[in-house]
């Protein structure tokens, strides 16, 4: 199956109607899903009990769109998702080792500026054969999957108006 999973920064970019999103979603067969991961959301929900500062109104907009279109067909984390995790991981390892036996996961995935949450929501994309699309650069993660998860970006350049 082809399809996309969005990452945090295109959810938002998808209920803004970012004009550069609006315009791929024009391109897409109407077969292939447009899917988030329920880490993702997660991400998003944290975000908002983390934030009071923007606009509440932007905020429920932002709220009502994301349980609209995409919590109903958000993809779980499942037990098969362990196994990509778990690759993903043992890849990083396998190229970046850590300097000490000592040092734990966390600070490890810290010091390799990769995010537990980006791992997760990758080996979602990796079980589903979907293309991750996100604004982050994860060159770690991409580097531990190699070709076998897509990615692509639908957002414009940093630096880049319409």
């Amino acid at each position: 199956m082809r399809g996309h999973l969005l990452d945090c920064n295109h959810v938002e970019a998808y209920c803004r109607d970012e004009p550069s999103v609006v315009q791929k979603l024009g391109t897409i067969p109407a077969e292939w899903p447009l899917r988030v991961c329920a880490i993702t959301l997660g991400e998003i929900d944290a975000g908002h009990l983390m934030t009071q500062t923007t606009d509440q109104t932007k905020r429920d907009k932002y709220i009502d769109c994301v349980t609209r279109e995409f919590l109903p067909y958000a993809l779980v984390i499942s037990r098969n998702t362990r196994l990509y995790y778990a690759r993903i991981i043992g890849n990083l390892w396998k190229s970046h080792p850590p300097a000490s036996a000592k040092k734990g996961t966390e600070q490890h995935l810290l010091d390799l500026r990769v995010d537990v949450n980006d791992v997760w929501t990758v080996a979602s994309a990796w079980e589903h054969n979907l293309t991750l699309v996100t604004h982050d650069q994860m060159q770690c993660i991409r580097d531990a999957v190699g070709s076998s998860v897509r990615f692509d970006c639908w957002l414009p350049p940093a630096g880049h108006t319409h």
